[in-house]
């Protein structure tokens, strides 16, 4: 997760405001336990109260977590100005926001712009069947389309799934087809796709979202994910699950912007089990 300092340095000149929270999806809104600075967001509850009503209406089960905060909070005799509050509250979460504010910000970072063939050298996605899933603004669905059948973008933000067919509408791509859903729900069929293809979008509910991959991937199909773990980054959840002999993930290296990356990849078998070479 990154720091306050780190996201503006990110998103330079991107102004959020404490009005950016009303962009917030359902899903969204779940992640701000544990992540959004308690204090800092007591106090701007408590000088605009309408933004709880908003956030509650939108996401009733937010309801506990921002009564404890306001109780706990309650009764600081020092409590931080508002706009010092408001600031931290919005560029701890500064990801979340830009997605819907200004999707071409986030469109534009370097990290996007490794090269493709990492993905068509694992397999080709020619006549195939493809899902990127957590597709963001697109980047990979849309280079994927050059080359398959079809393709599926799937991704649970509005404003982004805007982003990615005006996009390809504005390129004449015409087989690439986007639809709301999560890596752990993705509203597809058994057996559904040839090729699955995550960047930066694993992880958060990580078992669930690698059993229904192995569910919409056709038996001998290919899953590939590239989800910006750095190289020496090797004794995380992410790493280990996939490699782990229940799921039979290979890994390798390749080159982002910001630094040598790993890759994951596996090509599906009528089991889940599958020994690493």
């Amino acid at each position: 997760m990154a720091s306050v300092e780190l996201f503006k340095e990110i998103f330079r000149g991107v102004v959020l405001e404490i009005e950016d929270l009303y962009l917030l999806e359902p899903f969204q809104i779940t992640y701000l336990p544990g992540w959004i600075p308690g204090r800092e967001f007591a106090s701007v509850l408590e000088n605009r109260p309408e933004i709880a009503t908003f956030l509650m209406k939108k996401c009733p089960e937010i309801k506990p977590f921002l009564e404890k905060i306001k109780k706990e909070y309650a009764a600081e005799p020092d409590k931080p100005a508002f706009s010092e509050s408001a600031d931290k509250v919005v560029w701890t979460i500064a990801d979340l926001l830009v997605y819907s504010k200004c999707p071409e910000v986030y469109d534009s970072l370097e990290f996007h712009k490794w090269d493709f063939s990492e993905i068509t050298s694992i397999t080709s996605l020619a006549d195939r069947i493809v899902i990127d899933a957590g597709s963001g603004t697109g980047r990979v669905a849309l280079e994927a389309a050059e080359q398959a059948e079809t393709v599926y973008a799937v991704e649970p933000v509005p404003r982004l799934r805007q982003f990615i067919r005006q996009k390809a509408a504005s390129s004449g791509i015409s087989n690439l087809h986007v639809v709301d859903g999560f890596l752990d729900q993705l509203p597809f069929p058994d057996s559904f796709a040839d090729v699955l293809i995550t960047s930066h979008a694993l992880g958060w509910k990580l078992e669930d979202e690698l059993k229904e991959f192995e569910r919409v991937v056709k038996e001998g199909g290919s899953i590939i994910h590239c989800p910006g773990s750095a190289v020496k980054d090797t004794s995380g959840n992410i790493h280990d699950v996939l490699i782990s002999l229940e799921w039979g993930y290979r890994d390798s290296i390749y080159d982002e912007a910001n630094g040598k990356k790993r890759k994951y990849w596996k090509h599906r078998s009528g089991a889940c089990f599958q020994f690493r070479l």
